[in-house]
């Protein structure tokens, strides 16, 4: 490692040398992947609006945090790469470009990446604490992209104020996720995000209950789970990726009497939903 690496690391870590970036840190972590808008953050914490810019301000110059603008509100949200390399060099003392990818401090990329782990690191090695928030058990075959569109679905049932996930959540995380297999082939035939959330709140409508931390999959969401298992098995793949939650979705509108919400939305969004699948299946074969 250089010199230039050593002052770099230096630098991101001594970003995270006070207490009010400690805690706008854990407060992004806590609703990651979504993040928190300024306000959000500013009403947690208590501190003025030109104190609390100026902490932004440095983590997102050291690369800790990531800002989006959205309408009228500005979001930020934890930047899990600069982290994963920050841990990676208090571990090994190698730098993101010459480390080995596959294993580093028992964080794994391989198929099947457990994120939560990943988290619970940086939570107790970082921050100080651990979490319960990021665990998926059962999910240990997904990929990362996978249980983001997952940790995304529940971050939309708590959007709308519902006690569940659904299918027509799993579509929301699967669209908001926006990088993988599903996003791409959603976004190709006119299904964004926007469009997805207008939808299906125009469907479901939004709830009055407090959600819950462990949020409950539905029987209907638990059959798309099910079927995106046995989606992965008959590919004969040994991993879950974000395409395989899509087919699983797609085969639960085929197979049950009442599909779930999310079909009903992809089909009033104009999805022909026979081309969308034979499309997706011959991409994977």
């Amino acid at each position: 490692m250089n010199n230039e690496d050593t002052a770099r690391y230096a630098d991101i870590f001594a970003a995270l040398g006070s207490e009010p970036r400690l805690e706008i840190m854990r407060l992004l972590f806590a609703s990651y992947p979504n993040g928190m808008t300024v306000g959000e953050i500013q009403e947690k914490l208590k501190i003025p609006n030109s104190t609390l810019s100026h902490h932004l301000e440095k983590l997102r110059i050291e690369g800790l945090v990531n800002s989006r603008k959205d309408k009228q509100f500005l979001w930020y949200s934890a930047n899990a790469e600069t982290m994963e390399d920050l841990l990676s060099f208090l571990s090994t003392g190698r730098t993101k470009r010459d480390r080995n990818l596959d294993a580093i401090n028992n964080i794994s990329q391989q198929e099947g990446f457990m994120l939560e782990r990943f988290f619970e690191s940086i939570f107790e090695k970082i921050l100080g604490f651990t979490s319960n928030r990021f665990h998926l058990r059962g999910f240990e075959r997904f990929t990362q992209k996978a249980l983001i569109a997952i940790s995304i679905a529940q971050s939309e049932s708590r959007r709308l104020g519902h006690r569940y996930v659904g299918t027509e959540q799993i579509l929301l995380g699967l669209v908001g996720e926006g990088s993988g297999f599903a996003a791409q082939f959603l976004n190709s035939v006119g299904v964004n995000l926007e469009n997805a959330q207008i939808e299906v709140e125009k469907i479901i409508g939004r709830g009055r209950g407090l959600t819950p931390l462990d949020i409950p999959f539905t029987s209907k969401a638990q059959k798309v789970l099910q079927l995106t298992v046995e989606e992965s098995r008959q590919l004969g793949v040994n991993y879950i990726g974000t395409e395989h939650i899509l087919l699983g979705l797609l085969k639960e509108g085929e197979v049950d009497r009442e599909p779930g919400i999310a079909i009903k939305v992809l089909q009033n969004l104009g999805v022909d939903l026979a081309l969308l699948e034979q499309r997706l299946r011959r991409s994977l074969t």
